[in-house]
């Protein structure tokens, strides 16, 4: 959040994660449910997070896109990926419709349609693009509202020392620019085998 806000010292922005408003997220799947269904989808992530021990990423780069996004990026591991197929797997079926927006804006039932082939399979499929080869773990700090608002390197911490173990998997209401409003519930991950008690 500190760097969130020193991007927002830096050039005008459109968010910046906050406290309690807009949360810090790695996000593994996108994708509406109806009221009806919140119980159905805490138990399947329930579940999940019973059989998924706790999850080391090594955070590897800062990079900016052409929407304006600053973003964290992490190396993608065989754990992470197979968390986000795990909850695909059990949230999908109870998906309804595909999001009216992408986290940039873009209206995705016409995005899908000019979408590159693996993005729109994805979207077709799961109402989510990335996925898979599209998948890049990575924590979206801020986003600038002059899309190609470059950062300078030199001011910023070492990306490794983002590095973490996550122990907390989360349902999240989801606002503008694909950010984190309200946190519906958290699920704690399995540690370790050897943390365990006999």
């Amino acid at each position: 959040m500190r760097l969130s806000e020193w991007c927002a010292e830096l050039a005008p922005t459109e968010f910046i994660l906050q406290a309690g408003r807009l949360y810090p997220h790695i996000s593994l799947y996108m994708a509406n449910f109806a009221s009806a269904q919140l119980g159905a989808v805490l138990e399947k992530l329930g579940r999940v997070s019973e059989r998924t021990f706790e999850i080391p990423l090594e955070a590897d780069r800062f990079a900016g896109n052409d929407q304006g996004m600053f973003e964290l990026f992490y190396r993608k591991t065989e754990a992470v990926t197979r968390l986000q197929e795990d909850i695909i797997a059990g949230l999908d079926p109870l998906r309804v419709g595909l999001r009216e927006h992408d986290p940039v804006g873009r209206v995705l039932a016409a995005h899908r349609l000019v979408a590159p082939p693996v993005a729109r399979a994805n979207l077709d499929r799961h109402g989510y693009d990335e996925i898979g080869e599209l998948f890049r773990p990575h924590i979206t700090v801020a986003r600038f509202q002059q899309r190609d608002q470059q950062v300078p390197s030199g001011p910023l911490p070492p990306a490794e020392s983002f590095d973490e173990i996550y122990r907390t998997l989360a349902l999240c209401v989801m606002g503008e620019h694909g950010t984190c409003v309200e946190v519906v519930e958290t699920f704690e991950l399995a540690p370790p085998v050897r943390d365990r008690q006999p």
